[in-house]
């Protein structure tokens, strides 16, 4: 009795060493994972990241920071399907975020899947009334992406409108809107776009949309207005091939 009641303090001190090393492993198996995703061998480092998962007993901070490094590896290997299922089980294992549904959803716009995408950004925007959370801005733009992608124009032009509507209008989303309704027909809410772009847009975001204002004018018939708009353009940025052919087919109408 006296022997094993030594002993006792001598498996304590025995049990946390081996814990302290399995931890130990741990960490530096989720730093090998990291190194690996750094270099660009995303599959090898998945495949770390879910052998520290499936070993896990319970769910702590570690298992969610592999978690995180596991979705962030899958989107950069191309399997965005993957990735947005991690993001689902940040939100299940971890409180619910509206940075993961807005990842789950620009994970979904990167496959195609414009159904999924909207539905985890409308989740993000719930939980996130003002929009200020991470990932806002990335997942409504590759959700207008994806539409455009699938030529839907219509919807690309609603969520770019949800953009500026939320305080995102930008020159380049005007832009952006602009061509969704050209390419839809929709010239009218195209010159809405240019009009209002302009007010703050660089020189070349400038000039794309005053091209654009004349090419809008000519497809509503209003040749005259099309014709003094590419005049004005050609005046401000110089001449240029396509200014010239539209002008020589201007002038005869």
């Amino acid at each position: 009795m006296r022997r094993a009641a030594r002993l006792l303090p001598f498996l304590a001190v025995f049990l946390l060493l081996s814990g302290c090393g399995v931890k130990k492993a741990r960490q530096e198996a989720r730093e090998n994972g990291i190194a690996l995703m750094e270099s660009g061998d995303y599959e090898s480092a998945i495949a770390v990241f879910d052998e520290l998962i499936e070993e896990a007993r319970r769910v702590t901070a570690f298992e969610l920071d592999v978690l995180r490094y596991r979705a962030e590896a899958e989107f950069a290997a191309g399997d965005y399907e993957a990735a947005a299922y991690s993001y689902g089980l940040l939100n299940e294992t971890d409180k619910e975020r509206a940075e993961y549904d807005y990842l789950a959803a620009v994970s979904l716009a990167a496959a195609g899947d414009t159904d999924g995408a909207r539905e985890y950004l409308d989740a993000g925007r719930a939980l996130d009334k003002e929009n200020k959370e991470p990932g806002f801005d990335a997942a409504i733009a590759a959700l207008a992406k994806a539409f455009e992608q699938n030529e839907n124009w219509e919807q690309a032009v609603y969520v770019y409108q949800e953009c500026i509507d939320c305080g995102r209008g930008t020159p380049a989303v005007y832009t952006r809107m602009m061509f969704a309704a050209m390419e839809q027909g929709d010239y009218e809410t195209a010159l809405s776009c240019v009009s209002q772009g302009l007010s703050e847009a660089d020189k070349e975001t400038r000039r794309t949309l005053l091209f654009n204002e004349a090419v809008c004018y000519e497809y509503l018939g209003e040749y005259e207005k099309a014709l003094e708009r590419f005049s004005a353009y050609v005046e401000e940025f110089g001449s240029d091939a396509q200014a010239e052919h539209e002008i020589a087919f201007l002038v005869t109408r």
